[in-house]
């Protein structure tokens, strides 16, 4: 996790210094403006490839650190979290950065103090997670004390990837399609914001001086302020909707009792919520309805006419938005520890873990033999003072995993289906765009550069408008995939 931010560190600085970067090397001018672009990609791509991991560690502590009945509630904390830096991302981006922050700072554009910002942001929020989390010891049992080499733990990692068990398979395969549909949305929605403003309700374009102005940036900042209005949802919604959806220890032995609400709510408002407690959702069915709801605003897409219905429409995704950041993780560590401790409902802290999940636990009470060595006794000593865990590989690869093992290759195959509907989208997109798009052989020569924005036909069909209707669909799909995981139950 902390290689994974220094790399999107350094990436983002790249990207912001990429001339600068480029001039140290190249002085002839076009060969310097071709280079740079390469650098940037690049740089895109290193920080897209760390960041994927860096969540996915993020994630991993919170499947390992806690018990099925926490697994929920940690999932949600975390996507409120990811709400709150979103909120305050677009925050810190709208001030005027420049003017407030010295020269020496970033320099004088918005972009590079921008990008110090985030990087300072990234390594302090790593560095105090770092410190924060406290790993567990782990002692190697006598017979496993030999080490893996690389070449003998691929196999491992690509039979697992290939033989997934049944559930995590069906919650990749919603992870999969729904991520279709969520894609062209959070690439394209604050464009097409802007676009449906421009073709349906921007005053028709005055020949003469006055025809001028930056569609682009009027563009851009209408997009903005939908985006802003979305987060705000996201988060409301990542804060309450939590409170509304069973957890999962209501479903174990333990917990399958009706919770007595507070008595100061007086004893109509107990009656009326022990009522609805029976119609309280599980977090499969809330993410069904998730995905019902994606699918439900995006049909309308390419019946917009106005800029209200718009950011109306990327407005009320952020609630399905908030409970598909959340559920997928929260139900992924639901299973793996269920498969780590064969139990749905016990607790996993630094002194005691189920012997058969991987981990066998070293408690004060361990009788060792006389016969060990000093070190092995001092080791026993230290789990007695201490209390450790003790990681237990038997002969059967499968039922003997480490928690942390099968969260870094079940999490990792889950943002594998999070990645590949990326590439499904883009591909779609470009054929979208290629076939309804105007081309710059549309306009003349010397028609100003903004009438690409505003000589558009009413009636035609907007090209994102039509990707957002497919990913729609694809969510439709998602439903349905979400529908057979909660038959697998």
């Amino acid at each position: 996790m902390v290689i994974g931010s220094v790399i999107v560190g350094a990436a983002l600085l790249v990207l912001g210094w990429t001339s600068e970067i480029v001039g140290l090397f190249v002085q002839e001018e076009a060969t310097k403006q071709s280079a740079t672009v390469v650098v940037a990609v690049l740089a895109i791509y290193a920080v897209d490839f760390a960041i994927n991991a860096v969540q996915s560690c993020c994630r991993s502590l919170i499947v390992d650190s806690l018990p099925v009945s926490q697994q929920q509630a940690g999932s949600a904390w975390a996507a409120r979290m990811a709400a709150s830096g979103h909120l305050i991302g677009y925050f810190i981006g709208s001030l005027d950065l420049v003017s407030m922050l010295p020269a020496w700072l970033g320099g004088d554009t918005q972009f590079k103090k921008m990008i110090l910002v985030a990087t300072a942001f990234l390594w302090a929020a790593i560095g105090i997670t770092s410190y924060a989390v406290q790993e567990r010891i782990l002692l190697s049992s006598g017979h496993s004390s030999e080490k893996k080499s690389v070449f003998s733990i691929l196999p491992s990692l690509l039979h697992r990837t290939l033989h997934l068990p049944v559930r995590i398979q069906a919650i990749c395969w919603v992870q999969f399609w729904s991520w279709i549909g969520w894609f062209p949305f959070l690439f394209y929605s604050s464009t097409w914001v802007g676009e449906t403003y421009y073709r349906y309700e921007h005053p028709e374009p005055v020949p003469g001086d006055k025809d001028s102005h930056d569609a682009l940036g009027n563009i851009g900042r209408l997009g903005s302020l939908a985006l802003v209005v979305f987060s705000l949802i996201t988060f409301t919604s990542s804060v309450i909707l939590p409170y509304l959806v069973k957890s999962p220890e209501s479903e174990t032995p333990r917990g399958r009792f009706t919770p007595r609400p507070p008595t100061f709510l007086g004893k109509r408002m107990q009656e009326i919520l022990l009522r609805l407690h029976k119609y309280q959702p599980d977090l499969v069915t809330s993410w069904l309805l998730a995905n019902v709801a994606f699918a439900a605003i995006m049909f309308w897409a390419p019946f917009v006419r106005s800029l209200f219905s718009a950011t109306t429409l990327v407005a009320l995704a952020g609630v399905p938005w908030a409970v598909c950041g959340w559920a997928p993780f929260a139900e992924m560590g639901i299973e793996i520890n269920k498969l780590t401790t064969g139990s749905a409902d016990l607790p996993m802290n630094g002194s005691a873990m189920l012997a058969s999940g991987g981990y066998r636990a070293v408690r004060k009470s361990v009788d060792f033999d006389a016969d060990f060595e000093l070190e092995e006794a001092q080791l026993h000593r230290r789990a007695m003072s201490e209390g450790v865990l003790r990681l237990n590989h038997g002969d059967d690869e499968d039922t003997n995993t480490s928690t942390g093992e099968l969260a870094g290759i079940y999490l990792g195959v889950l943002n594998v289906y999070t990645t590949l509907p990326q590439f499904v989208g883009t591909f779609v997109s470009w054929v979208v765009f290629s076939l309804l798009e105007p081309t710059k052989d549309d306009h003349d020569e010397n028609t100003p550069e903004h009438h690409k924005w505003l000589d558009v036909q009413k009636n035609a069909p907007n090209a994102i408008a039509v990707c957002l209707f497919i990913g729609a669909i694809c969510a439709v799909v998602g439903a349905e995939a979400t529908r057979r995981l909660k038959r697998l139950s």
